[in-house]
Formats: structure tokens, C-alpha cells, sequence
């Protein structure tokens, strides 16, 4: 479960052998893409507490799993169904938890 690789097939690889720069890495494959938007979700869930991180994170979650299962750009086949449904399911959860607390702090605040 890996967000990054060096891949020396990818296009913007170095041809001189030199591996790229941390900088540089990015998530080639739909189920790393899937991957992050799973840890992403689960940090929403994690950080409800905290005023509108939890909603912030818990919709970025929900958008990158979206990305990882219809943008064109990905390579490989798409991550297992229940893969992608934790993915959206813990962005859910993230932004109902964030809410919810944010619902009951707002009026004592």
C-alpha cells in the first residue's frame, strides 16, 4: 500500500539513470490513487474534533477516491469495489462526524 514509486517507464522519468526527486513522485496507478483517498478518510474520521478539518478532509477524501476511479489520466485496472467503497465510506464518515460536532459545539461556542 504505497502512495509512491519510482517507475523508470513513467514519461517524466530521468533517462540518465538518476531517480527522481521526492518532489517529483506522484501516484501512477488507481489503486494507489485509492489508497491515499483511504488514508485521507480515515485521517477526517480521526481529526472530527477539530473545528472543520474533519469536513475538509473527510470531502477531499470523498473527491480523490471520485478522481481515482474516473479520471482517464490513472494507469492500471480500477481497485477492488470494496476498496473503493471504504474509500468513500470513510470521506463520508469524516464529513457526518465533522459536521455533527461542529452542530453540537457551534451553539455553546
Amino acid at each position: 500500500m504505497t502512495t509512491t514509486a519510482d517507475r523508470p517507464s513513467a514519461p517524466d522519468a530521468r533517462t540518465d539513470g538518476q531517480s527522481r526527486r521526492w518532489w517529483n513522485r506522484r501516484a501512477f496507478s488507481r489503486t494507489e490513487n485509492t489508497d491515499a483517498a483511504l488514508m485521507v478518510g480515515a485521517l477526517s474520521i480521526v481529526c472530527f474534533w477539530a473545528p472543520g478539518i474533519g469536513v475538509v478532509l473527510g470531502i477531499l477524501a470523498v473527491i480523490a477516491a471520485a478522481w481515482a476511479d474516473r479520471s482517464p489520466l490513472l494507469l492500471g485496472e480500477p481497485a477492488p469495489r470494496d476498496d473503493a467503497a471504504l474509500a468513500y465510506g470513510s470521506g463520508i464518515l469524516g464529513v457526518i462526524l465533522g459536521i455533527a460536532f461542529l452542530a453540537m459545539v457551534l451553539p455553546n461556542w
